[in-house]
């Protein structure tokens, strides 16, 4: 083929490639540029970077293609010399001292080191085991520390007491001060690396100390004379083998060059797997307990015994695992390539032998030509059972390297991870008590960044509750152990043997979320095989086999943030029996009060779904959170099973009502709770700056007549864009918190330590000491309306008759029950602790009470500042709620807004700023005429929205007109009143205050004067303005669209249908936008 015809190799760009995150820099070029592209070098030849199998498996022949040692290794040459790793292949070092040391990692010799090996894990093992319940383990930390323990004995005989030191061993810390040195020197140019003296300076030290560990090695061993070489280690292969080929041994220098290399890589990878892999466990607790159950059948209980090589080799389920791990998270990310002569590649692309090839691990082992549609899964035993990888191609799976070049320890590395993962799981159960987000740390291999994690030891004694001790007779451990003897609880007849349940949700808030969780659950229980995912996570991978239950809510008629992906896939070109062996439901979420979006996600994926050849298999169902949500969701759920059953060809079964147990046990201890619990939204401290009224009047807080503006610091990695929201995570009143303490009977003082008792998600802290109060206070929702579900558990411990009867009426399945429960409870917004101090002779547990309630939720406030002011701050306007409770218990308060109110100048709240991901933004222009349409607090975008028009005018930018329709009580509740007056002033805005509650004067509302001036608005319309409309779901909203309809009509002559069609063709376009919050 002539060059002209080669394709040309798509350029990538290193200025976006950083020393601190080159993989996944380099991974998010190959997901935009596809699986070839180029970057230039500094040395002005190129990197040519691939990541599909069929480009890789041409490359990994080594009749063609050779080891390019790359720029980083060659720098630390400087440090490991040219050690097995970083040697040429044509330098005579490296063949003489593979050909020496690969008797080193025989059968025999993995047998030999397998003692050594249990040697350092009973190490780690005996130092978690006196731990403390609270302590956390840095894992990385601790892998790395029983990795160099254990090359330290199998490979130099030397106990370097790496595990037992409070210190991490000088070594570690000189070499990970080496690569990532090393990393970073390859991108600045030879200058400015003679300008740092001082890290150079470093440098040499942490040199000096590595080149000092392996010469103390080969001092002692060589002192030992004959005794020395009865070891079977590394080093004797290094000291007396002999190269068959030249009869010579190795040299000083060389095998100072291999100790290096070997006590880096020999632990540093090793260590990134183990971590990796307790990530992966922590986060599959299907693949956990199938681990576990493999470990207990082959280790045994009996920790004395210590594990044998027959054994270690008969942990197969680990050692997928960990292969598993290896596919998704390989340690070495990378090798580098290059051809002995120019030549093509894939018969287009034209290779120099200058070129540096870089196959990108992790990429290539995501290729879904190999791994299928869920290369992105972790899967364990899908990927690597033995017939998959029979039939995958070699070259596919490269965690290790390739060819003659790839790693010598592999099976040393693999036989280390499953001894000591299978001894780990043998004796503990590690857990963390917060959602762990995987952050990488890279240096020439990666690991996770800042994981941690707690571990109990196992044992087969179960805890039931504790009763506090008198004060005299408490122990030392303040609580009691008693065998605990639970009966078999009946589950459902199993109808789905095998079959797969894939529960999939899309939710900001967690509802959604905790619906799909509960239909997986009790899909288990009928014998599915049930799988939970985020939406987003199953782009174009649904299974066509078994069903699929969608889960979702809708967001001003967007998708949530873990949908939105999804919801595009879906409605791209779709063939029409693309997914045809799809089977589905789908039940949504949503609120009435959203009218004109409400259930538009679900029923845009029902929709979608159908068009694309998926199979309804039962109908979609809607939950109501203004409504009914309980009893929707039972009225959809009650028919579920029976429909899925039938469609699928399963038998279905009578379900039988299974004994509740709840999700916790709990023990009374008296110790002070050390570690708050980890939030999942990613919040971040933030301090009041400023906490002032609005309200231009004495305001009324018992009535809700009180507006307060919050200004708050934002950290700095954390930016927002006008019109965000900001997710405060607030505490329960403290009058709510003793109200339920004291019912209970839990003091001040009281501390409690939760326990699991099933796998179910857990809404509060488990496995550690927290005081009754911090976890009424800050984990649980106490004020949700109680369910059905809730009543129906009172029934169980509620002992007086009448009282009975009153709560079967509320549960029933009639509809004379129903409206009861309308009335007696949902209308009432009557919360658990309102009927449990209603009906005094139910005395439900407090574990019951709490398994009842949901986490804490996050509270939304739209920002009402714009980041052209004070991009490190943001500014609130929160509407205080608090009125006499309808439940007729006392006084309702918001949590948030009361937790607001009692914020003083200087404290620190938890917050994060959510992206609504939808248009109510500005306009890109900032010509575009814009019309604001607000009540009370929903001017809080708009005062943004007139901040960042106001600050592109004085930055010279032609702004359009805009419209401010702001209806409130009367003059005294017109919010910023100055800083509107000034935008008017400054010719930014036109206003138009609409009050409705002036004395002597007829009520007026923003409707109202929206009608009034037609004319401004029409022609507004007409010049490609957009309208943003944010205020009470219930009327106003409603009445603006209605006012914008009767406009319309009367500028048209046209009918209220079509009327109604213009304004949907509006919101679809983005012209009409809408920010609506429930009204309490």
């Amino acid at each position: 083929m002539l060059r002209s015809q080669l394709d040309t190799i798509p350029m990538g760009d290193m200025k976006e490639v950083h020393p601190e995150s080159a993989v996944r820099d380099l991974i998010k070029q190959a997901q935009r540029h596809g699986p070839i592209f180029q970057l230039p070098l500094p040395d002005g030849t190129r990197r040519i970077v691939l990541s599909s199998f069929a480009l890789v498996d041409e490359v990994c022949n080594d009749q063609f293609f050779d080891k390019r040692v790359s720029v980083n290794v060659r720098n630390l040459r400087s440090a490991i010399g040219s050690g097995l790793f970083s040697a040429d292949t044509s330098d005579p070092n490296w063949r003489k001292a593979h050909t020496i040391l690969m008797p080193s990692f025989s059968l025999q010799a993995m047998r030999n080191y397998e003692p050594m090996m249990v040697d350092a894990a009973e190490q780690l093992m005996a130092k978690w085991e006196h731990l403390n319940p609270e302590d956390l383990i840095n894992v990385p930390d601790d892998m790395t520390r029983v990795t160099l323990e254990t090359i330290g004995l199998c490979g130099f005989s030397y106990h370097f007491h790496a595990i037992t030191r409070e210190q991490m061993h000088p070594f570690v810390e000189a070499m990970v001060h080496i690569l990532s040195t090393t990393a970073a020197r390859a991108t600045r140019p030879p200058i400015e690396e003679k300008l740092r003296f001082r890290q150079r300076r470093q440098l040499q030290a942490d040199l000096d100390l590595l080149l000092s560990t392996a010469d103390q090695l080969v001092r002692e061993r060589k002192m030992m004379g004959t005794e020395g070489q009865k070891y079977n280690d590394l080093l004797n292969a290094m000291l007396n083998g002999i190269d068959k080929q030249t009869g010579e041994k190795l040299d000083d220098v060389n095998i100072r060059n291999q100790i290096i290399t070997f006590l880096i890589a020999g632990h540093e990878t090793t260590s990134g797997l183990l971590s990796f892999a307790t990530y992966f466990l922590l986060h599959h607790p299907d693949v956990l307990n199938r681990a576990y159950e493999e470990v207990d059948r082959v280790l045994g209980r009996d920790t004395r015994k210590t594990p044998t090589y027959e054994q270690i080799h008969q942990l197969v389920y680990i050692k997928q695992i960990l292969k598993e791990t290896l596919r998704l998270c390989p340690t070495a990310p990378m090798f580098n390539r290059y051809p002995y002569e120019e030549r093509p590649l894939a018969g287009k692309y034209q290779l120099q032998p200058s070129d540096t090839i870089t196959v990108l691990t992790p990429m290539l082992h995501r290729d879904r030509s190999i791994w299928g549609d869920d290369a992105e899964i972790f899967n364990p035993d899908h990927h690597f059972n033995p017939e998959a990888e029979k039939q995958r191609p070699a070259n596919a799976y490269k965690p290790f390297g390739t060819g003659q070049r790839s790693c010598i320890g592999r099976e040393f590395a693999l036989q280390e991870a499953t001894l000591v993962l299978g001894m780990m799981l043998q004796r503990f159960y590690p857990y963390t008590t917060g959602i762990y987000q995987l952050k990488i740390r890279e240096a020439l291999t990666i690991k996770p960044a800042d994981f941690y994690m707690r571990v109990r030891p196992r044992t087969d004694i179960d805890h039931i509750i504790i009763t506090p001790l008198d004060e005299d007779t408490v122990s030392e451990t303040e609580l009691v152990m008693v065998e605990a003897i639970h009966p078999e609880p009946e589950v459902p007849q199993k109808i789905a043997q095998k079959t797969t349940l894939l529960a999939l949700y899309g939710s900001n808030t967690g509802t959604a979320e905790e619906v799909a969780h509960r239909i997986a659950e009790a899909g288990t229980a009928r014998g599915f095989e049930a799988t939970v995912g985020e939406l987003d996570n199953y782009v174009d991978k649904l299974p066509k086999e078994g069903l699929v239950v969608l889960v979702t809510s809708s967001y001003n008629g967007m998708p949530p943030d873990n949908a939105s992906a999804f919801c595009q896939w879906l409605q791209s070109d779709l063939a029409p029996d693309a997914l045809k062996g799809v089977n589905y439901t789908i039940f949504g979420c949503g609120n009435h009060e959203w009218a004109g979006t409400y259930q538009a996600i679900p029923k845009l994926l029902d929709s979608a779904l159908e068009q694309a050849g998926a199979r309804r298999v039962y109908q979609r169902g809607e939950g109501d959170a203004a409504g009914d949500f309980d009893g929707q969701f039972r009225s959809w759920y009650n028919g579920l099973w029976n429909s899925v059953a039938q469609a699928l060809s399963l038998t279905p079964q009578e379900e039988v009502k299974r004994q509740y147990r709840p999700r916790y046990d709990i023990e009374i201890i008296r110790r002070p709770h050390p570690y708050p619990f980890i939030n999942s939204f990613g919040a971040q401290p933030m301090t009041i700056l400023e906490n002032r009224e609005l309200v231009q009047h004495q305001p009324d807080a018992l009535n809700g007549d009180s507006t307060r503006h919050l200004q708050v610091s934002l950290p700095p990695n954390m930016p927002y864009r006008t019109g965000d929201h900001l997710g405060v995570l607030a505490s329960n009143p403290e009058e709510q918190v003793t109200r339920i303490a004291d019912h209970f009977q839990f003091d001040r003082q009281t501390i409690i330590q939760l326990h699991a008792n099933d796998e179910r998600k857990p809404a509060a802290p488990v496995e550690e000491p927290i005081s009754v109060y911090d976890l009424l206070a800050n984990y649980i929702e106490l004020q949700d309306v109680a369910t059905r579900t809730h009543i129906e558990l009172m029934l169980e411990y509620t002992n007086d008759d009448s009282e009975r009867a009153r709560l079967e009426m509320l549960v029933g399945s009639g509809s004379e029950s129903e409206a009861a429960y309308k009335k007696e409870v949902l209308e009432q917004h009557k919360s658990l602790i309102d009927l449990l101090e209603e009906y005094p002779s139910c005395t439900i547990p407090f574990n019951v009470f709490l398994d009842c309630l949901t986490p804490l939720r996050p509270r939304y406030y739209s920002i009402s500042s714009s980041p052209l002011l004070k991009p490190d701050e943001c500014s609130l306007s929160v509407g205080m709620v608090q009125g006499p409770a309808w439940s007729g218990h006392g006084t309702f308060e918001g949590v948030c807004t009361s937790y607001l109110r009692n914020q003083h100048t200087g404290d620190i709240v938890y917050a994060f700023v959510q992206n609504t991901n939808g248009p109510f933004h500005l306009p890109e222009d900032p010509r575009t005429p814009i019309i604001m349409i607000a009540a009370g607090t929903g001017v809080s975008p708009f005062r943004g929205f007139l901040q960042e028009r106001g600050r592109q005018k004085q930055a010279g930018k032609e702004i359009g007109p805009a419209l401010l329709f702001f209806g409130c009580r009367d003059p005294q509740h017109l919010l910023y009143p100055e800083e509107i007056k000034r935008g008017e002033d400054n010719g930014i805005v036109k206003v138009f205050a609409v009050y409705s509650r002036v004395a002597s004067q007829p009520r007026v509302y923003v409707q109202d004067k929206v009608l009034e001036q037609q004319d401004a608005i029409w022609n507004q319309l007409q010049q490609g303005a957009v309208t943003y409309v944010c205020g009470d779901t219930t009327r106003m909203v409603p009445a603006v669209a209605e006012s914008y309809k009767q406009i319309y009509q009367a500028k048209t002559g046209k009918s209220s249908q079509e009327a109604d069609q213009w304004l949907q063709e509006m919101s679809t376009q983005n012209r009409y936008l809408v920010d609506i919050w429930g009204t309490s």
